[in-house]
């Protein structure tokens, strides 16, 4: 899957390029000694290659997600639609979350050049999060204001043109099964995430 091959390629870019040890040194050298960070270091390249296997799997669960619970959707609208079709709707409609990776990479290598990890895990480009200094918030408000963003908006724009066009909907009736189904279940998703923030937060 196309998909799946361009994110293994931006997360090797990205980690070639804007991770360093330097990036670990500056970011812990206040809290950890030398030993600690060096250790932390070894134990990120020996778990690299993780990430890239996990990549597929998670794709492939939220992609599957999101279209069972559109499906759910369609059904409470008593429409019966087919799996792959939706599978198929919710895939195009990724293509605005992939651009932001390249954002992230062309904003630090050549805007803020001078970043922390903690930077580059609170940065989402167009957020509601940019407004405000991700640190200094309490963790549980982080993830809301992270997906309050300008590209979420356009995937639930172009999910909906891809309903429309693949089931011959009209568009009201596509935004209307997206905001019902996809926007309930988000809602339920950063509800359950808060949650989680605010009885792990120390």
């Amino acid at each position: 899957m196309a998909i799946i091959a361009y994110t293994w390629i931006l997360t090797f870019t990205l980690n070639q390029f804007l991770v360093s040890n330097t990036l670990y040194y500056n970011s812990y050298s206040e809290q950890l000694t030398i030993e600690r960070i060096e250790g932390i270091i070894e134990e990120s390249h020996k778990w690299a290659w993780l990430g890239y296997l996990l990549v597929p799997v998670i794709y492939y669960i939220k992609l599957s997600l999101i279209a069972l619970v559109l499906q759910t959707g369609f059904f409470f609208f008593e429409r019966k639609v087919s799996f792959s079709i939706i599978f198929k709707a919710v895939m195009l409609a990724e293509i605005p979350f992939l651009i932001v990776p390249v954002i992230k990479l062309f904003w630090f290598l050549f805007i803020q050049t001078h970043y922390t990890l903690n930077d580059l895990q609170y940065f989402f480009p167009l957020s509601a999060l940019q407004l405000f200094d991700a640190q200094k918030l309490p963790s549980w408000q982080v993830y809301p204001l992270q997906l309050l963003n300008v590209f979420e908006l356009i995937y639930w724009v172009l999910l909906a043109y891809w309903l429309k066009k693949l089931l011959n909907l009209s568009i009201n009736k596509s935004m209307e099964v997206v905001a019902s189904s996809y926007g309930t279940g988000l809602l339920l998703w950063v509800v359950f995430i808060t949650f989680l923030s605010l009885n792990l937060a120390p």
